[in-house]
C-alpha cells in the first residue's frame, strides 16, 4: 500500500475532487427510498488501487452531501468500516482483493441499511438499493479499471464503453437534482459537452456521450424529451460545425430554444438558457491551440501516426539499404581486378635470366666485349639454367651454353646468383599468389556483404499490414484477465503475424498473456525475445507467429583412445527462431590440435550462418580463409540446416561422410564428395535439400562412427531402433560404435522434426 507521503499534489489533488463524483452517484436517485449508487464507485476504485485512507473520507463527504439523514450516514459510513477490515485481513494473509471479493464485501456492507430499511417495512426498496448498487458496481469497476488502471490513451472495448455510458448516465441522474437556487449546473454541463463532441469526437462516439447525459436528465424528470433534446443540439451543432465554432453555438442554442418553449422537453426559465450559454460559451472562447490538441487528448491515441511512420521509415531504411548495398557490389567489383605486374610478358625464364644478369654481368668488366661480341644483352644466355633451375633441378657449368664457358671468368658466382634469383622469384610468386587469393577472398566478402544487405532491403520493403480490430480485441481479453495492457500494435507479413505489447511488470509472467495472444490471433503465438522494461512498472512483449514445426535434439561424444581432448566439435543453434542448425566438424588427427582446428572452422562457419550468410560462397570463403592461416590443417565440416517452417533440411558437406534421415518406413542416406575443408584453394561443397515430414529424425555421425559401423550398419541399427528419441539414437550408435572398434573420435548429432 502505497504511503501517504509518497503521492504528489496532483494525485492529492484528485483525491479531493472524488468528492464530487461520490456526490452525484449517491444524488442519483429515481426514488427518494432507494438509495444512492456512490457504494459501487466506492468500491470500484478501491478495487482499482486506490489508496484507502485518502479515499474513504472523500466517499463519506460526497454521501453526506448527498443525504445527511441517519440512513444516508449509514450508508456512507458502513462499507469504509467493512472494506477496511476487509483489506487488514487480505493484507494480513498476503492475498490480493479480486473483484468478485469486493462485491462481496460492499453487498455485506449494505447489511445494516437493509436492516433499517426492512424495520421501516420498506423491504422492496432496500432490496432495490441492494441490486442496484451491485450492478452499478460492475459497470463502474469496468470503466475505472481501464481508465485508472490502464490508462486513458487506450481505446475502451464494448463494455468499457457501456459501463462509461452507465456511469455518465448515473452521474448526469445525481446532476440533474442538483438546484442551486433555480440555477441547474446539468444544463452547464450539457452546453460544454455538446460542443467538446462536435469538435472532438466522431460522430458515433459524440452521440454515445450524449446520449448518456441525456439519459441521466431524461431518468430524474421520467421523460425522454430530455434525452431527445440533448441529442438534436448534438446533432445541430455538428451539421454547423463546418462553418466555425460560433454557428454551432449558436444552433445549440437555437435547439434549447425550441426544446423548451414549442416542445416542453424541460422547465424552461431564464437561468436555463445562461447555464446552457456558459458551458457552450466556455468551449467556444478555448484557444484555437488548445482546441487542437484536444483530440490528440480525448480521442486518439496516437498510434495511427506511429503505424504511418512506421510504414514511411521502412521505405527510407529500405532505400538506404539498397544503396548500401550497391557501394559493396562495386566494391567487389573493384577487389576483383587483378594487379598490373611488372613483366608480364615475359616466361619465368626469361624473368629470372635477367635477374642473373644484372646481379652477374652488372659490375663485370668484360660486359661490354660480351654483348658486342653477343650482339645482344647476355641475359639470353641465362634462360636455359633458368629454366632447369625452375624445375626444381640442380644447375651447374653443363647447363650453361659453350658462349659463357669459354668466355666467363666467374662460373660459381653465375651459378649462385642463378639459384639466389630462383628462389625470390618463387617467393614472388607465392606472394602475388597470396595476394590475389586474399583479395578474392576481400570481393567475396563484398558480394557476401551486398547481398546480405540486399536480403535485409528487401524483408524492410515487404508490406506491413496492421489490424487495428485485432488490436482492440486482444486489448478487451487482455483486460479480462487482469493482464493490464497500454501499447498493442499489430501487423502481418509474409502470412506471419507480428504483435507487440507493452504491459504491466507484474503481468509478463502471467501465462494467461501467452495463451490470449494465441487465441487471438488463431494461431500459436511464441515470444521473440525477453521482456524489455520500459519504465514506470511497465514491460515490452514482442510475439511471432510460432514455427510449424518443433525440433527435439540429443548428442553423444567419445574421444580417442589415448587422446587428452576429442578432435570432434559438434555446434546446435538457433537461427533466426525458425531455423535450426548444427553440425561436426572433425579436425585432422586426434587430440588437441585436432580440436584447435576444429573449434576455428565451426566457429568461423558458425558465425557466418547467425550473421545470415548462406550457401556454398560462404564455404568456399571460410576454406580460402583457412588455406590463408595454416597450409598443414585440414578439417571435414558436416552441417545441416532445418527450416522449422518449410519441413526442409538443407545438408552441406566438405569432407563429411554420410548423414542419415530415420523416417517412418526407411532410413534415408545423404552421401557426401566433396574434399575437406582447407585442402584446396577451389572447395566445392556437397549440398543436397530433404523434404522432412513430423517424426523424421536427422542424424550426423563424425568418421570414427562411420568408419566402424559403415553406412549400411548405421542404417541399419536407425531402422530396428525401438526408441524415437534422439539422445537414445545417439547413445546407441555410439555405443554400437565403440564395441565395434571405433578407433577414432567418435560424435553423433540427432534432431528429430516434431
Amino acid at each position: 500500500m502505497k504511503k501517504l507521503y509518497n503521492y504528489r499534489d496532483g494525485d492529492i489533488l484528485l483525491y479531493l475532487l472524488s468528492v464530487v463524483p461520490f456526490f452525484l452517484c449517491a444524488n442519483a436517485k429515481i426514488d427518494e427510498n432507494v438509495l444512492g449508487l456512490s457504494l459501487g464507485l466506492y468500491v470500484a476504485l478501491i478495487y482499482c488501487r486506490c489508496n484507502f485512507f485518502l479515499l474513504s473520507p472523500m466517499y463519506v463527504a460526497g454521501c453526506a452531501l448527498a443525504d445527511s439523514s441517519v440512513v444516508g450516514l449509514i450508508y456512507a459510513i458502513s462499507p469504509v468500516a467493512f472494506l477496511g477490515c476487509a483489506k487488514l485481513l487480505h493484507y494480513a494473509f498476503a492475498k490480493p482483493m479480486n473483484m468478485l471479493s469486493a462485491n462481496v464485501f460492499a453487498c455485506i456492507s449494505l447489511l445494516p441499511v437493509f436492516i433499517f430499511d426492512l424495520g421501516a417495512h420498506q423491504l422492496p426498496y432496500a432490496i432495490a438499493s441492494v441490486a442496484l448498487n451491485q450492478v452499478f458496481c460492475y459497470c463502474a469497476t469496468v470503466i475505472c479499471y481501464a481508465l485508472v488502471v490502464r490508462g486513458v490513451r487506450n481505446k475502451l472495448s464494448a463494455d468499457e464503453i457501456t459501463g462509461g455510458a452507465i456511469f455518465l448516465t448515473v452521474a448526469s441522474l445525481g446532476l440533474y437534482r442538483c438546484d442551486v437556487f433555480g440555477f441547474m449546473p446539468y444544463f452547464l454541463v450539457v452546453g460544454w459537452t455538446v460542443m467538446v463532441c462536435t469538435h472532438s469526437f466522431s460522430t458515433s462516439g459524440g452521440t454515445l456521450l450524449c446520449f448518456a447525459i441525456g439519459a441521466g436528465g431524461a431518468a430524474a424528470q421520467v421523460d425522454l424529451a430530455v434525452c431527445a433534446a440533448v441529442i438534436a443540439m448534438f446533432a445541430a451543432a455538428n451539421c454547423f460545425k463546418k462553418l466555425g465554432i460560433w454557428f454551432s453555438f449558436a444552433a445549440v442554442m437555437l435547439v434549447d430554444l425550441l426544446c423548451g418553449i414549442f416542445f416542453n422537453a424541460y422547465t424552461y426559465d431564464l437561468l436555463h438558457p445562461i447555464a446552457l450559454g456558459l458551458g457552450a460559451f466556455a468551449f467556444a472562447v478555448l484557444p484555437k491551440k488548445i482546441r487542437a490538441k484536444m483530440p490528440v487528448y480525448i480521442s486518439d491515441n496516437g498510434l495511427a501516426s506511429a503505424k504511418q511512420m512506421v510504414r514511411h521509415n521502412r521505405n527510407e531504411v529500405f532505400a538506404r539499404l539498397t544503396g548500401v548495398a550497391k557501394v559493396f557490389y562495386e566494391m567487389g567489383d573493384c577487389f576483383g581486378y587483378r594487379p598490373t605486374r611488372a613483366f608480364q610478358d615475359k616466361s619465368p625464364a626469361q624473368i629470372v635470366a635477367r635477374e642473373v644478369m644484372l646481379r652477374t654481368c652488372a659490375g663485370c668488366p668484360s660486359r661490354a666485349n660480351c654483348q658486342a661480341a653477343l650482339g645482344s644483352d647476355t641475359g639470353v644466355l641465362f634462360e636455359g639454367v633458368a629454366s632447369v633451375a625452375l624445375s626444381g633441378g640442380r644447375v651447374n657449368s653443363a647447363d650453361l651454353p659453350t658462349f659463357v664457358n669459354a668466355r666467363c671468368t666467374n662460373i660459381p658466382a653465375l651459378l649462385s646468383n642463378c639459384v639466389q634469383s630462383v628462389s625470390d622469384f618463387n617467393k614472388r610468386r607465392e606472394n602475388e599468389k597470396q595476394y590475389e587469393l586474399s583479395q578474392q577472398i576481400v570481393a567475396e566478402q563484398m558480394y557476401g556483404v551486398g547481398k546480405l544487405i540486399s536480403n535485409l532491403a528487401d524483408d524492410v520493403n515487404k508490406g506491413v499490414n496492421f489490424d487495428s480490430s485485432l488490436e482492440q480485441k486482444l486489448a478487451e481479453e487482455l483486460s479480462y484477465c487482469n493482464i493490464v495492457c497500454t501499447d498493442v500494435v499489430m501487423y502481418s507479413r509474409d502470412g506471419d503475424f507480428f504483435v507487440d505489447l507493452t504491459v504491466r511488470s507484474d503481468d509478463v509472467s502471467k501465462r494467461a498473456l501467452d495463451e490470449i495472444v494465441s487465441k487471438v490471433m488463431g494461431c500459436r503465438m511464441q515470444r521473440k525475445e525477453l521482456p524489455q522494461p520500459v519504465g514506470n512498472g511497465k514491460s515490452a512483449l514482442s510475439f511471432c507467429t510460432e514455427p510449424r514445426y518443433g525440433a527435439l535434439y540429443g548428442e553423444a561424444t567419445a574421444r580417442k583412445d589415448g587422446s587428452a581432448e576429442n578432435g570432434d566439435v559438434k555446434s546446435v543453434q538457433k537461427l533466426g527462431g525458425d531455423k535450426i542448425f548444427f553440425a561436426i566438424c572433425d579436425g585432422m588427427g586426434s587430440g588437441e590440435n585436432a580440436r584447435e582446428g576444429s573449434d576455428a572452422t565451426l566457429n568461423m562457419v558458425e558465425n557466418f550462418y547467425k550473421a545470415g550468410f548462406e550457401g556454398e560462397n560462404v564455404l568456399n570463403m571460410i576454406n580460402r580463409l583457412l588455406m590463408l592461416r595454416s597450409k598443414d590443417s585440414f578439417s571435414a565440416l558436416d552441417l545441416c540446416v532445418i527450416d522449422l517452417r518449410k519441413a526442409i533440411a538443407h545438408f552441406v558437406k566438405l569432407g563429411g561422410v554420410q548423414s542419415f534421415i530415420r523416417r517412418a518406413d526407411n532410413v534415408d542416406v545423404v552421401n557426401s564428395s566433396a574434399l575437406p575443408i582447407g585442402i584446396v584453394e577451389e572447395a566445392t561443397p556437397f549440398t543436397d535439400h530433404k523434404l522432412l515430414s513430423s517424426g523424421d529424425t536427422v542424424v550426423l555421425v563424425s568418421d570414427g562412427v562411420a568408419d566402424s559401423l559403415g553406412a549400411d550398419g548405421i542404417s541399419l541399427i536407425l531402422s530396428r531402433a525401438e526408441t524415437n528419441y534422439p539422445q537414445e539414437l545417439c547413445d546407441l550408435l555410439l555405443a554400437q560404435a565403440t564395441k565395434h572398434g571405433a578407433s577414432d573420435d567418435s560424435t553423433v548429432i540427432a534432431v528429430r522434426l516434431v
